[in-house]
């Protein structure tokens, strides 16, 4: 009997222990969550709407920001025309030119639906990506 009181006993102990570990990590996956969430938030400029779109290229003065691409992918303006990037995405994103590029910009962090304007004032092919997500890249044609 005696035996069987200890096995209760360390049966309960190990069961609240299995409970704490349990709800500890659910708080850590909790923090984990709210800290990432948080990390792609970003501060907003201006808002506008637009559909998700697959990548392409084109020859409007926009550009859409989507999930992990830009819309069009290669865009061709003339000199002295003013781009506009829309983030449609859920999360953040930027707009940033390449290192060596003749023409430098960085839109900084564009929460969803903020906007990032840039006028092209030189000819030429300039290739960007997002900062964030460094995968991501497009081309921007100017001519005159």
């Amino acid at each position: 009997m005696k035996h069987l009181a200890q096995w209760h006993t360390l049966s309960n102990m190990f069961t609240r222990k299995a409970r704490s570990l349990r709800l500890a990590s659910g708080v850590v996956v909790l923090t984990l969550t709210l800290a990432f969430a948080l990390a792609a938030c970003g501060g907003s400029t201006t808002s506008s709407t637009s559909t998700n779109t697959p990548a392409g290229s084109g020859s409007g003065t926009s550009v859409s920001i989507f999930s992990f691409g830009f819309n069009p992918a290669t865009l061709t303006v003339k000199v002295g025309q003013t781009i506009t990037w829309t983030n449609t995405a859920s999360i953040a994103h930027t707009t940033t030119s390449d290192s060596g590029s003749a023409v430098q910009w960085d839109s900084g962090t564009l929460a969803p639906n903020a906007t990032f304007q840039f006028t092209f004032t030189k000819a030429g092919t300039y290739t960007y990506h997002c900062s964030i997500h460094p995968s991501m890249h497009g081309t921007i044609v100017v001519t005159s």
